[in-house]
């Protein structure tokens, strides 16, 4: 199944706020960081786990490991027991995390903003297509309207093969909603 990148796209910017916000949280040297950074990376495991992204919540966890590992005292490159500057390497070890977590959600959020950003400029001549045969007007974005301009597309011998390869990449919903902004805008 094609996922739904609107709502991943959504999902993933509310994390990379939170990233920032326990960055800020690091810069500062506020002693809320473990806390920050526990909630943090707690609701990007469930994220990822939620969006099915296997791989991207095994990181995550593996990352939890390390701070959990750091704040009970060891060191996690060692497995070493650390009694001299163990605060240092506990906000060295909370650093490495909030790093590699926030290249893992900058890295998922560029694929799927390219994804999405490919599905529309696939879009741009169908939605020209049907606005010049008068299959719906120019700035018509209600949801019945787009789901009969989407079926329209897709039976029409001039733009089907165009349609169906756009529907074998992007959930209908995303293009439901891409269709919508180009038709709004044309208006």
């Amino acid at each position: 199944m094609r996922p739904f990148l609107h709502h991943r796209l959504q999902k993933l910017e509310r994390l990379l706020e939170h990233s920032n916000a326990a960055l800020a949280k690091f810069n500062d040297q506020d002693l809320d960081l473990p806390i920050a950074l526990t909630g943090f990376v707690d609701e990007a495991i469930a994220v990822y786990h939620s969006l099915g992204l296997a791989s991207g919540e095994n990181h995550l966890l593996s990352l939890k490991a390390q701070h959990v590992s750091a704040r009970r005292g060891i060191d996690p490159s060692t497995l070493e027991r650390v009694t001299s500057h163990r605060r240092e390497m506990e906000r060295g070890v909370a650093l490495r995390v909030l790093q590699q977590s926030a290249q893992q959600l900058r890295a998922d959020f560029a694929q799927d903003r390219q994804a999405a950003l490919l599905a529309r400029e696939n879009l741009i001549p169908l939605a020209l297509t049907a606005l010049k045969k008068g299959l719906i007007a120019p700035g018509t974005v209600e949801q019945p309207a787009l789901n009969d301009l989407w079926r329209s597309l897709l039976s029409d011998p001039e733009t089907q093969d165009a349609a169906r390869h756009v529907a074998m990449t992007v959930n209908v919903v995303d293009i439901l909603l891409l269709l919508g902004d180009l038709i709004a805008a044309a208006g």
